[in-house]
C-alpha cells in the first residue's frame, strides 16, 4: 500500500507540473525560443522523474529509457512543427 501511495503521489505531482507548464506555454506570448527552452526543461523533468522512479523500483532497462526519451523527442518535434512559422 505504501508503494501504491508513493506512486500515486509521484504521478499527481508530475501531472500537475507538466500540465501547468504546458498551460504556461500555450497561454503566454513569449518569444519562440523562450517557450522552446521552457518546454525542453519540462521534458527533461519528465525524463528524470520517470527514470528515477524506474531506478527506485529496480525495473530500469534500455527499453524504458528509450521510451521516455522518444516521447520527449516526439513532443519537442511536434512543438517545432506546429510553430515552424515563428522560427
Amino acid at each position: 500500500m505504501k508503494n501504491l501511495r508513493h506512486h500515486l503521489s509521484l504521478y499527481i505531482f508530475e501531472i500537475i507540473i507538466l500540465c501547468s507548464g504546458f498551460i504556461v506555454i500555450l497561454n503566454t506570448d513569449f518569444d519562440f525560443w523562450i517557450q522552446f527552452l521552457f518546454l525542453t526543461s519540462l521534458l527533461v523533468f519528465y525524463i528524470v522523474i520517470g527514470l528515477l522512479r524506474h531506478t527506485k523500483d529496480n525495473d530500469m532497462n534500455r527499453k524504458v529509457m528509450l521510451e521516455y526519451v522518444s516521447i520527449s523527442l516526439i513532443i519537442a518535434l511536434l512543438f517545432l512543427l506546429v510553430n515552424i512559422s515563428r522560427i
